[in-house]
């Protein structure tokens, strides 16, 4: 998986590019490790225009970054996710627990402040 970061205040957004599965979870958390290890960040907007699968172990990895970002009162926003991971999301039931925007600039809007 190949993951790039841009940062705007409060919020870290990731370009994400490749399957988000177990085997390429532990680059994806240290990736997330070290934008929420700096304390001004709380909120993570993930780009998943370019994820074309999740497996079960990156929706736990998912979910578990939801928890995290909840215990500092922020909130984590998927952008661009394709017809295939949004039925994904859908058959798991966890469609409603993520919101779901079509693009990053309607995600940073989307953050409260």
């Amino acid at each position: 998986m190949n993951i790039t970061a841009e940062s705007y205040g409060h919020a870290v957004i990731l370009n994400l590019k490749g399957d988000l599965t177990e085997d390429s979870l532990r680059a994806f958390m240290q990736v997330i490790d070290h934008h929420l290890g700096d304390n001004h960040v709380v909120d993570v907007v993930l780009n998943m225009e370019q994820v074309p699968f999740v497996d079960s172990a990156g929706l736990e990895c998912l979910l578990d970054l939801q928890d995290r970002l909840a215990q500092k009162f922020g909130q984590v926003k998927l952008v661009g996710c394709d017809e295939n991971v949004r039925k994904i999301l859908e058959i798991t039931r966890l469609t409603p627990g993520f919101e779901l925007l079509d693009d990053v600039a309607e995600a940073v809007k989307a953050i409260r402040v």
